[in-house]
Parts: C-alpha cells; sequence; structure tokens
C-alpha cells in the first residue's frame, strides 16, 4: 500500500513538474494563440457596413453612408425610417455598452455583473420613474414615444439580424460576459440615471442645503465663493434639518463607468495627433 500512495505521489510529482515546464517553455505560443483566437472572433462578429441589407421593419428604402472617420450619414424618406436606422447603425456599432447602460437605469446590472453592483442596482431603483408614460412621453415632445418606438425597432432589428441562423453572432463583448441583450422598449430610452448625471452639483446643492439648516442662509453664503457672487435664497419655510450625505450615497449616474478586473487602460472623446506631424507619419 505505502509503495502504491508512493507511485501515485511520484506521477503527481512528475506531472505537476511537467506542466510547469510546459508553461514556462510555451507561455508566449499560448498567449499568441488565445490573442490571435480572441481577434479572430472579433473580427467575425463586426457588423456589416457595407452592401445592402434587407430589413424588416423599414416602410421604404434608407441609405446609410459612412465617412472615413466611421461617422453614419442616414438618409431616409420619412421620419420612422430616419429614426429606425439611427436605432440599427447605432446598435452595430455600441451594443454592448448601450446593453450595460440600460440595465445601469434599470437597476438590473448585479443580474450580469454579481454582487459587487447590488447596491448601485438599489439606488437606481429608487430614482427610477414609475409614474405616467404617457404622460412622461409627451412632456418632451407630442411625437416622442412615436420616435422613440422606431428608434427600438431599429436596436431589436439589428439583434435579431445578428442572432438568425447564418448570422454573424453576438459581438465579442457578450460571448466573452456570457449573457444576451435584451430586446429594448420605447422607456428604456427615458433613463433617470442618464438625467441624474447631467445635475452635476446634487452634493453641493446638498451641501449648501445642510449648511443653511445649520448656519442660515446669509452665513452660509459667505463659505462658498459663487461666480457670479450670490446668495443662498431657499424657500421660506423650508426646512432642511432632515437631510444627511446618505441620501447620495453610493448614487452614481449612468456615465460613471464600470469597472471590471485587469481591464486595459481606455479613453473616450480624446485627440489624436496626425500622421503627418510624427516623425513616424502615424497618428
Amino acid at each position: 500500500m505505502q509503495s502504491r500512495e508512493f507511485a501515485m505521489k511520484k506521477s503527481i510529482f512528475l506531472l505537476a513538474v511537467t506542466l510547469a515546464f510546459a508553461a514556462s517553455v510555451f507561455p508566449q505560443a499560448s498567449a499568441q494563440k488565445a490573442s490571435s483566437s480572441l481577434e479572430a472572433s472579433a473580427k467575425a462578429a463586426l457588423a456589416t457596413i457595407r452592401g445592402t441589407l434587407n430589413v424588416p421593419g423599414l416602410q421604404q428604402t434608407v441609405r446609410v453612408q459612412r465617412d472615413r472617420w466611421g461617422v453614419a450619414h442616414i438618409y431616409a424618406q420619412n421620419e420612422h425610417d430616419l429614426f429606425f436606422a439611427q436605432g440599427f447603425v447605432v446598435a452595430q456599432d455600441r451594443l454592448f455598452q448601450m446593453e450595460l447602460w440600460k440595465r445601469s437605469g434599470e437597476g438590473r446590472l448585479a443580474e450580469i455583473l454579481g454582487p459587487s453592483s447590488v447596491q448601485r442596482d438599489v439606488n437606481a431603483r429608487l430614482l427610477r420613474y414609475r409614474g405616467d408614460m404617457d404622460a412622461e412621453f409627451k412632456s418632451y415632445a407630442p411625437d416622442t414615444k412615436q420616435i422613440l418606438e422606431a428608434f427600438t425597432s431599429g436596436i431589436n432589428a439589428y439583434i435579431d439580424e445578428i442572432q438568425m441562423p447564418g448570422g454573424i453572432g453576438l459581438p465579442l463583448e457578450f460571448q466573452l460576459a456570457g449573457f444576451k441583450p435584451e430586446a429594448w422598449k420605447p422607456e428604456d430610452c427615458l433613463n433617470r440615471l442618464a438625467a441624474y448625471s447631467m445635475t452635476g452639483n446634487g452634493a453641493s446643492e446638498l451641501l449648501h442645503a445642510q449648511l443653511v439648516a445649520l448656519l442660515g442662509a446669509e452665513k452660509a453664503s459667505e463659505l462658498f465663493e459663487f461666480d457670479p457672487v450670490v446668495k443662498l435664497d431657499p424657500a421660506p419655510g423650508m426646512d432642511f434639518s432632515g437631510l444627511s450625505p446618505k441620501l447620495l450615497e453610493n448614487l452614481v449616474g449612468s456615465d460613471v463607468p464600470l469597472h471590471f478586473p485587469e481591464t486595459p487602460v481606455q479613453g473616450s472623446n480624446n485627440w489624436t495627433v496626425s500622421g503627418s506631424l510624427t516623425s513616424t507619419h502615424r497618428p
């Protein structure tokens, strides 16, 4: 029995040594192979931006022309097709980003990202609008709902197209993350977290109110260097005594990035030096 146990330990040891040796000898080849495979998968799922597509849902022919920077120029013969094509095109370019943005507003990130997103989801649901959606649509413009119906139909048409038999399949991000995009609805576009990010000064307003409750409006105004100079002017009889910084704890707009482990450095809306101004003649 002891000799058998020794033989098993020796075999396991030799296997471990062999695997370690293989990893030390072939790490670069393995990494290159994995990188090449990911690149091939990503390219295979790239959207078709040249040629003719027959897309159910359009009322008339639409022409989409991309310039040398990849910006899409849409030429439609009616409003419905214009916004339908816009939804289709933006889904070609940003489907994974859009799905995360939508889930951020719905408070459903934890379903795909795990417990670290629960608190963010809780606050998103607290902020979510739950009133009369028809009235909400009309508050923007009389035809807002029709526009968003066309826009989201275009998004859904692209999602359906890439997943049909013979389609290019979902973008690589979905393949790696292991989930699929869900169909869009017009109300998904009225994301309150997106609006919250536009306020920008929610924390400042809370601080102003707290100091007004503590010191009064006149003294509180003296502590801030407002430009132009103004005085805090709360409504008569307003009571700010119950306000607390906890009101904004973990409440973030949909513009705040989601963090993934071991992600590469990213950027957006940056600038590039022309190749005519560099020594390599490359951008």
